[in-house]
């Protein structure tokens, strides 16, 4: 009887694996497993979706998988709402990307016992940029803006103490002078603790739905040129993710947390990313982590600050990433977690004196 019942969340994870891959078939991406792989480089569109959300991720290398369990795991593993220090959470992160970019995210979310569901928003803008021809080089002397923004829903369920799952419905819009670009997308994840110590694995899908493709007709073209009668269809920017993370107790007031991440993108080479955190009192984290394969934003670091109290848990990261030729990235963010305190057993003894 105990050997079933260690068994059955495993066998609950391995199901959910399997019909997560099955949902993928009959959302428009068929084409799933046979797109991963470098050969496909520049293929898919919307890699605002890629850009990594959260200063703590950004700093432990993107290996994030399993580690997602604050607010963040609204991003990168949906079923990490389950296991936040609060049933609240409110989260916003500022990242101030490269050629005057700004990626701004912002979440919200609330778990019960067995479920939870949550909201979120990324915005990218570009600000002004200089329109240019072929007869213009140096600029026409006006501008036009290319953004992007994203909005989420989440659900999730803890199937058992130690095993969720998750998913997130997106809606996703790119903005590009006069065009369009929209379509419906989302993301799936799973948690399970192992059940030494805090060992726990994690696994994601995201970004995968429907071709991305722009509306409207294309622009005329100049004598000599043959016009498109429609714009090219493009994938969405769908990636699978397998990680699994361990803190280590090093003594009373130091602990060490180790995470890996094997990240397969579909339109670029396969990567492991790795992060560690030193925490010093359950105040201050230091972090570092690293991702292979990748000419830009292979290394990273950061730290954290954090503040408990009886009434909420604050948490200020800060992590910086190296672009390589586009230079360093900084991201902030700010994690917020009202907690419930505790009922006094004894009140009933004071009100009735």
């Amino acid at each position: 009887m105990v050997v079933r019942l260690h068994r059955r969340p495993l066998a609950q994870a391995l199901l959910a694996l399997l019909l997560m891959l099955g949902s993928v078939t009959g959302a428009g991406a068929a084409d799933l497993l046979t797109l991963f792989g470098e050969e496909n480089a520049g293929t898919a569109g919307a890699q605002f979706l890629r850009i990594p959300v959260g200063a703590r991720s950004v700093a432990l290398g993107k290996a994030f998988t399993a580690m997602a369990t604050d607010a963040s795991a609204l991003y990168w593993n949906a079923a990490g709402i389950m296991r936040t220090p609060g049933r609240t959470n409110y989260y916003a992160s500022h990242s101030k990307y490269t050629a005057g970019i700004d990626l701004d995210y912002l979440s919200f979310h609330r778990r019960g016992q067995n479920y939870g569901f949550g909201l979120s928003m990324g915005v990218l803008r570009s600000g002004d940029i200089l329109r240019t021809d072929e007869f213009h080089q140096a600029g026409t002397g006006q501008y036009f803006n290319a953004n992007q923004f994203f909005v989420g829903a989440t659900l999730a369920r803890s199937m058992t103490d130690r095993f969720s799952i998750g998913g997130t419905l997106k809606f996703y819009q790119e903005n590009l002078d006069e065009y369009q670009i929209q379509a419906l997308l989302a993301d799936l994840g799973i948690l399970y603790f192992v059940g030494l110590g805090d060992l726990r694995v994690g696994f994601a899908v995201k970004n995968f739905g429907s071709n991305l493709k722009p509306g409207g007709t294309p622009p005329a073209m100049p004598d000599g040129y043959q016009a498109a009668t429609d714009f090219q269809k493009f994938p969405a920017p769908t990636e699978g993710t397998f990680g699994a993370a361990k803190t280590w107790g090093l003594s009373r007031n130091i602990g060490l947390v180790t995470t890996a991440d094997f990240n397969h993108p579909s339109d670029n080479q396969e990567s492991f990313r790795f992060g560690t955190e030193l925490g010093l009192r359950e105040m201050l984290f230091l972090r570092g982590g690293y991702e292979t394969g990748r000419t830009e934003a292979g290394w990273a670091a950061g730290f954290g600050l954090q503040l408990k109290r009886n009434q909420f848990l604050l948490r200020v990261d800060y992590a910086y990433s190296d672009m390589g030729a586009f230079g360093i990235i900084h991201h902030i963010s700010v994690d917020l977690s009202p907690l419930t305190r505790p009922k006094d057993t004894d009140s009933w003894r004071r009100e009735s004196r």
